[in-house]
């Protein structure tokens, strides 16, 4: 039998061709789904993970680089240096490296406590935040931890009269000076306190030292003179009268900060006078030292302090000391130290 040509083009047509579709299940095309979720899951989980370790590499070298004491040193002295000289004997913790941190950004952290010498004792009066960025910018914040409602802020330092005009003004803040000496009075003996006082004229720290030498107390800070009236306003207190009260820096004792590590001192010695000239000569470091190498507020003030301490020398007009209660009354009896205020007073811990 022959075939048309209608015949051959029926063989080549779709329709006499039986295609077998597939049949998908419900729980198939489920467990097709979730496998794929699952890939796109644990590709992002294992892009995570990469991210993460690559960052706590980083961090971690962070860490190994800034804890080497060079670089941990440096932090520590810009907080010391800054903070301690511009308070009233004031003092920083330095022995808890485990509050120091630092962040992605390369920026140095610490939460330190602050403390004043009263006695023997440290005693805690706050807590420091401090930073420090890559670019040298040194920022911090104190957070106060008074014992008392009304606070028990050191008292202030006075400025020789012979600075301002010559002349001694009477009852100049007399009725806070005349209450710091009689609760001084009263405290019995088993008592130390800490207590700041002016001197009537500006000396060398020597000078003040030897003053100081007949009498049971150590010096945790000197208010230095460093032409700071050609700059500032003098404020007036109440009855319009003269307060001669002003920033300042402070003579503080010696902190050295070495690639080796670090080592420092709680007081002056009254015995050791001769130990001024190098607690000098590293005070003046320590200012050349921070005003050239960190941004912080007030550090072009600082530049001009120590333009003029290289030219007129280190002369002091303060200090503040601490000791038994009885030595500290028997200083409000020398000449030469004017305007005494009663600071912090602790039980007895003297040696």
């Amino acid at each position: 039998m022959s075939k048309t040509p209608n015949d051959e083009e029926r063989v080549f047509q779709e329709e006499d061709f039986e295609y077998q579709r597939p049949e998908w299940g419900h729980k198939q095309f489920k467990r097709m789904v979730w496998k794929t979720r699952w890939k796109f899951f644990l590709n992002a989980g294992g892009a995570l993970f990469l991210v993460f370790m690559i960052y706590h590499i980083y961090v971690s070298s962070l860490h190994i680089y800034f804890d080497q004491s060079k670089v941990r040193n440096d932090f520590i002295r810009s907080i010391v240096s800054v903070v301690e000289m511009h308070g009233d004997g004031l003092r920083v913790e330095k022995t808890n490296y485990e509050l120091f941190e630092v962040t992605p950004l390369l920026t140095q952290k610490a939460n330190l406590k602050i403390y004043r010498h009263v006695g023997s004792w440290e005693v805690i009066t706050g807590e420091i935040q401090a930073e420090l960025s890559i670019t040298g910018k040194f920022t911090y914040t104190i957070t106060n931890t008074g014992a008392y409602m009304n606070g028990n802020n050191p008292g202030p330092f006075y400025l020789p009269y012979s600075l301002v005009d010559g002349i001694p003004t009477k009852d100049k803040d007399a009725s806070d000076e005349s209450s710091s000496l009689n609760r001084l009075r009263k405290i019995d003996d088993g008592h130390v306190a800490e207590m700041s006082l002016s001197l009537k004229n500006l000396a060398h720290p020597d000078q003040l030292m030897q003053l100081l030498t007949d009498y049971d107390v150590a010096v945790t800070a000197m208010p230095i003179y460093s032409g700071e009236l050609k700059d500032q306003d003098i404020s007036y207190s109440r009855s319009g009268m003269f307060n001669y009260n002003i920033p300042h820096l402070s003579l503080k004792p010696l902190s050295e900060f070495k690639e080796d590590g670090a080592n420092w001192y709680n007081y002056f010695v009254p015995d050791d006078i001769g130990q001024m000239q190098e607690q000098v000569q590293a005070m003046m470091s320590d200012l050349e030292w921070m005003s050239n190498h960190l941004e912080y507020s007030g550090a072009e003030l600082d530049k001009q302090r120590l333009a003029y301490l290289k030219k007129n020398g280190v002369q002091v007009y303060g200090a503040v000391v601490t000791g038994p209660v009885r030595e500290l009354e028997k200083l409000t009896k020398v000449p030469e130290f004017q305007h005494f205020h009663l600071n912090r007073v602790e039980i007895w811990n003297w040696d």
